[in-house]
């Protein structure tokens, strides 16, 4: 029944449209363009002032794109926001409204925003991001070339991980997304933080990253899917911190470590991630991990447990050993397998909420 009247609506719409004149000639189109025109006005413009003065222009705004999920709260990305001060939004009508830091979520690079003075022209809502059928078609809207309002469109081309996110060993932003979804739709710089549309007008994702040379033609859009972020803003709403697994460790991959020491150990293999050190009151420590020995000068002379495995599926290195935890909720209980003293043993972590 929905679906015929779903259909009834396109037909309807199409017919109303090719009254109009021939602009817009096939469902897809109606369809496509019915999103965009309800979409437009959630959809944002993030500015602000760099804190840091790094000379000329240092004082300009920068930033990226948001969207309204609720009548005074947006989405962005957390690297948009980061080491900004003055934080505004630009609504669709070019008029700007102050806005204050809510919640983020560096793990998976998200923050809230709320907005002041104003309510939302319209607001979105999330869609499923499980299942996407590859080549169904996207929209993109964002703040490119720092232009308000642009809107791209294209196919999801692929859903998977992607090694750029941890490219950055030095920060702990994004590490948590294991996958994202890939698009043809053009995307820059100033697109972070903008929505990914299926064309039921639901947000499946939220760009984060481009992949390709700065404004090349070659560029492949990267989004958070839209499930994690649904998570993560529920979970920064209700309990002001989110929810996803956490070890509670510091790790090192085993291809950062030297290959004679692993094999002293009966490690023939660089798969894996070697436990560090282990915070207070973590998962890691209360069920019995245990970390690297360091003598005064920071130098290893032991190894720390070697995690292999999550939940029994292999790991390659520290960034899937997070991203696999991270799937996991307060409460549930999740099985390691370990190397430790030349021998494979099981460990059980329980999982409890980050401090």
């Amino acid at each position: 029944m929905m679906r015929s009247v779903v259909g009834l609506a396109l037909i309807l719409l199409l017919a109303l449209a090719l009254a109009q004149g021939p602009r817009l000639t096939t469902p897809e189109e109606v369809a496509r363009a019915t999103v965009i025109q309800r979409s437009l006005p959630a959809v944002v413009k993030v500015e602000g002032i760099p804190q840091e003065n790094f000379g000329p222009g240092g004082n300009e705004p920068v930033g990226g794109s948001g969207f309204f999920y609720s009548p005074t709260r947006i989405v962005t990305n957390y690297h948009v926001i980061q080491g900004l001060k003055d934080l505004r939004v630009v609504l669709y009508d070019g008029q700007p409204y102050p806005a204050q830091v809510f919640a983020v979520d560096r793990g998976i690079d998200i923050a809230i925003l709320t907005v002041q003075g104003v309510r939302a022209p319209a607001t979105l809502s999330f869609g499923s991001s499980q299942n996407l059928p590859i080549g169904m078609g996207v929209v993109v809207i964002g703040s490119p070339f720092l232009q308000r309002h642009v809107v791209t469109y294209g196919i999801l081309s692929k859903v998977g991980p992607v090694e750029l996110v941890q490219e950055a060993p030095q920060t702990d932003i994004g590490t948590e997304v294991g996958e994202v979804l890939f698009t043809d739709a053009r995307t820059e710089e100033g697109n972070s933080g903008g929505p990914m549309l299926n064309l039921q007008g639901q947000v499946i994702g939220v760009v984060s990253m481009v992949v390709g040379p700065p404004s090349g033609l070659a560029g492949i859009g990267l989004a958070i899917p839209g499930d994690l972020v649904r998570q993560s803003v529920q979970d920064l709403e209700r309990f002001g911190r989110v929810q996803r697994g956490w070890l509670g460790a510091s790790l090192v991959d085993l291809t950062d470590l030297d290959p004679i020491l692993l094999r002293s150990v009966g490690l023939i293999s660089s798969q894996g991630a070697m436990i560090d050190q282990i915070e207070p009151s973590s998962p890691a420590r209360s069920a019995g991990l245990r970390g690297a020995e360091r003598n005064p000068n920071g130098k290893l002379t032991s190894l720390g447990d070697v995690i292999l495995a999550v939940g029994g599926k292999p790991v390659r290195n520290r960034a899937e050993v997070v991203q696999q935890i991270a799937r996991f909720r307060v409460g549930d209980k999740v099985r390691l397998t370990v190397w430790r003293q030349g021998r494979r043993i099981e460990v059980t972590l329980t999982m409890v909420a980050r401090p």
